[in-house]
């Protein structure tokens, strides 16, 4: 009889160790899926506030360029693209980083987005120059990140950005276009896993779920 009220208790402390844990685990995959909900709206409402910028990458840059200077040669690359922009379509214009050996990209903030929009659908006339300055959308890192994990599957021919949105077509699909807003949209252009580190998630995805 010992013997068998001894198993029955080591049964039953078994079944409360097992419940416990598989509790944890609901409440752990719960709090990881709340936070990645709340990066995700975080994210969201950070690419809106930069719905009005434009990044200029390839402009040349001179040593002790002033914020003048910086403007006048936005506004004559504008002119050059066949977009007619003033220094009072301008809000704030300036280099990111440190000076390196290369051009340092500019992020272009407008006063009113018909002419960012403008400069933006003109920038495809850089191409047919042979210009060596490209003018795309200013993404959020989680937005720029995803970009380029995408574009680095086999299976995507072409891709772009739409109102701060990364889309895609793929080789085998090229009239479907494929939005990616959150890293679990990658999927769709094959990448099942993503690297969430890059993402600079590793910190919200636990291993265990990644």
């Amino acid at each position: 009889m010992y013997e068998i009220s001894a198993k029955l208790s080591t049964t039953a402390a078994m079944n409360r160790i097992t419940d416990t844990v598989k509790s944890q685990a609901v409440d752990s995959f719960l709090l990881q899926r709340q936070a990645l909900q709340t990066k995700y709206e975080c994210d969201r409402l950070e690419q809106y506030q930069k719905s009005d910028n434009l990044r200029i990458y390839g402009l040349e840059e001179e040593s002790e360029e002033s914020e003048e200077e910086l403007e006048r040669k936005v506004i004559e690359l504008a002119s050059n693209i066949g977009v007619n922009l003033q220094a009072d379509d301008i809000s704030v214009v300036h280099r990111l980083g440190k000076l390196r050996d290369r051009e340092r990209s500019v992020i272009v903030r407008f006063c009113r987005r018909r002419k960012r929009n403008a400069l933006l659908y003109k920038r495809k006339e850089l191409k047919k120059n042979n210009a060596k300055v490209f003018i795309n959308e200013d993404l959020t890192p989680l937005r720029s990140a995803m970009r380029q994990m995408m574009k680095e599957q086999p299976g995507v021919k072409n891709e772009t950005t739409r109102n701060g949105k990364v889309v895609a077509w793929l080789t085998d699909d090229p009239n479907r276009a494929i939005e990616i807003n959150i890293p679990d949209d990658l999927s769709k252009v094959g990448l099942v896993t993503p690297d969430w580190k890059r993402l600079r998630m590793d910190h919200i995805v636990w291993e265990s779920t990644a």
